[in-house]
């Protein structure tokens, strides 16, 4: 469906002053960002006063669970704008980096004209607490979304319109910069690796993609490894069960998904039949029984919602149960069809995200969208984007809305 190109500008802008409106007024419906930003100011008043240096080395003398080179980019804009006042702008614009790349990847795996309504799809981001806030008070998850992001862009560069040794490179060094902000970002690039290996065999290129690889990774191994520096980064891993991270991971994943898969629900329930019933049912046996969270702070929508409506975990587990078996029917692999194993290994990227057990929405929010919308080929999300229009536009547009009216609910009243 074709809108005007000056109406797609209108809606951007209203949404850009919305995102400034909500810097004005310190907009954090998301919650938590003003503690983390104050938290990662004293951090720095502590550690980095005298040199950045002597920050580092004694980087895990605090309670810190940040990479310390997202705390030198505080410092950085600290030392460049001065008050922090400047600095969160000059932060938010750098945000905006986002929406413009995802409509730049959208063009390049559709080849849509300029006037698509499709293009209006990456606003929806505005509607996240989690984006809105990480923009407006400098969160490290957002930062890091900018620059996986762009390693987005020049992987479908690479798949759709030429398959150079430099877009590869420039895949790789976009995914590194977001990895040294946040860690666990660097297991996309097993992803792209097992993409260009399928690509490139055992050729030229791939060696030198490795040893490029190999070349970026060497800083942070000798910081963690050789340093023993890694406290910060290790010391808060598998702190939950099995059953109970992909319960809590895969209700969040589904979460997510209901714009696009209620376009598809009669296929989802002809799947079901008496198998799948009574795999239901031992899921949530197994939920029942080995299930254990106790952070009333996390676990998302659905962990939430039960607790709050029946003081338990019942509804939960019936969520949780029906999220992991529709996910692992949606991205069951397919013979012969390499792109739906890889569709797979992104989902399961997806929940070793929360490796550390404690499952929160702005680990997945703004992220689970960029994944479905410009890296899945599953024919479910393909189709929908292929297909976009107006009642997909409005539906995911009252989606979004309703949670983030939800998140100002729960921040003014909860």
């Amino acid at each position: 469906m074709k809108i005007s190109k000056k109406y797609i500008l209108l809606i951007y802008l209203f949404f850009y002053l919305s995102l400034l409106m909500g810097f004005y007024f310190n907009e954090d419906f998301a919650g938590g960002h003003v503690q983390d930003l104050q938290t990662h100011n004293l951090l720095i008043s502590n550690l980095f006063n005298n040199k950045i240096l002597d920050g580092l080395l004694n980087y895990d003398k605090y309670y810190a669970p940040h990479s310390p080179v997202f705390i030198i980019y505080l410092i950085f804009l600290k030392k460049i704008f001065i008050t922090e006042t400047i600095s969160k702008l000059i932060n938010l614009h750098f945000c905006l980096i986002i929406p413009i790349v995802i409509i730049l990847c959208l063009k390049i795996r559709f080849q849509f004209k300029k006037n698509n309504l499709i293009y209006l799809l990456p606003s929806i981001i505005f509607f996240s607490p989690y984006y809105r806030s990480g923009s407006i008070w400098i969160d490290d998850n957002i930062f890091a979304i900018i620059f996986l992001s762009i390693a987005i862009l020049f992987f479908l560069k690479y798949e759709y319109q030429n398959k150079s040794l430099l877009n590869i490179f420039l895949v790789t060094f976009f995914v590194a910069l977001a990895s040294y902000l946040r860690p666990i970002y660097c297991i996309f690039n097993i992803y792209f690796f097992l993409k260009f290996l399928l690509d490139n065999k055992l050729n030229k290129n791939l060696f030198i993609y490795i040893l490029f690889n190999i070349f970026l990774i060497l800083p942070a191994f000798y910081y963690v490894f050789i340093l023993g520096i890694n406290k910060w980064a290790t010391s808060y891993l598998f702190r939950e069960n099995i059953f109970t991270q992909l319960s809590l991971v895969s209700s969040l994943i589904f979460f997510y998904m209901i714009p696009i898969l209620i376009f598809n629900l009669k296929s989802l329930f002809k799947k079901f039949n008496l198998l799948n019933s009574v795999i239901l049912v031992i899921i949530y046996l197994l939920l029942y029984l080995f299930f254990s969270y106790e952070r009333v702070y996390s676990g998302g929508i659905a962990y939430k919602f039960s607790n709050i409506l029946f003081n338990n975990n019942l509804l939960f587990y019936l969520i949780a149960s029906i999220s992991l078996l529709s996910i692992t029917y949606i991205f069951i692999p397919k013979k012969g069809k390499i792109d739906s194993y890889l569709d797979l290994f992104l989902i399961i990227i997806l929940i070793l995200f929360e490796i550390d057990g404690v499952v929160y929405h702005e680990t997945y929010d703004p992220l689970i969208y960029i994944v479905l919308f410009l890296m899945i080929k599953n024919d479910i999300f393909y189709k929908y984007l292929l297909n976009f229009n107006l009642k997909k536009l409005t539906i995911f547009y009252l989606f979004v809305f309703s949670f983030y009216t939800l998140s100002i609910l729960k921040t003014l009243y909860y």
